[in-house]
């Protein structure tokens, strides 16, 4: 008789454990979620790079911002996040990264003696910046040259349309010289 009682106290067991696994699952993915939010905010603001400068750092890495949603460096690598969660986080971090890359193509020239990785990788912001900013005028001057040459076509097209009615009309001009 006993065998049957403890029966239903191990299934509520078992499910208690279960809800908290879901409740810690939920309440780690909160605390990610709101780290995306904070680390937007700062990218916004411009204070990320301060937290950056701070760690003599010139990328997020996924360590340190599980450290910075008050998870441990190493959370998403378990095998319950590393196939769901990971890669998205995988991805907002290398977005943000790209937009750090950009802004630090703005912020005044870094000594190389001091961060010679962080000047490098200024330098090569500033170079896919003028690399796209090219790239945009390519197009544009493209776009405009196609549109002159559309409007050189129609004047051609009028100018024989216009010879072709004078000729069906029999009109002839004379010009007529000045003295």
């Amino acid at each position: 008789m006993t065998s049957k009682k403890s029966t239903p106290n191990k299934r509520k067991a078992s499910d208690d454990l279960k809800c908290a696994a879901y409740s810690r699952t939920e309440d780690a993915l909160r605390k990610i979620q709101s780290g995306m939010a904070l680390v937007e905010e700062e990218l916004q603001s411009r204070a990320l790079w301060d937290r950056m400068a701070r760690d003599d750092k010139v990328e997020l890495e996924q360590g340190d911002f599980m450290v910075l949603c008050g998870l441990g460096w190493n959370f998403l690598n378990g095998p319950k996040h590393k196939e769901t969660t990971k890669p998205d986080v995988v991805e907002f971090l290398a977005g943000v990264n790209r937009k750090l890359r950009e802004q630090l193509a703005d912020h005044p020239d870094v000594e190389i003696g001091r961060s010679p990785t962080k000047a490098y990788l200024q330098l090569q912001a500033r170079y896919e910046r003028l690399k796209n900013e090219r790239d945009e005028l390519r197009d544009y001057l493209n776009r405009v040259l196609t549109r002159t040459h559309e409007w050189h076509l129609e004047r051609l097209q009028a100018l024989r349309m216009v010879r072709e009615l004078k000729e069906a009309a029999g009109v002839s001009v004379v010009h007529l010289h000045r003295r």
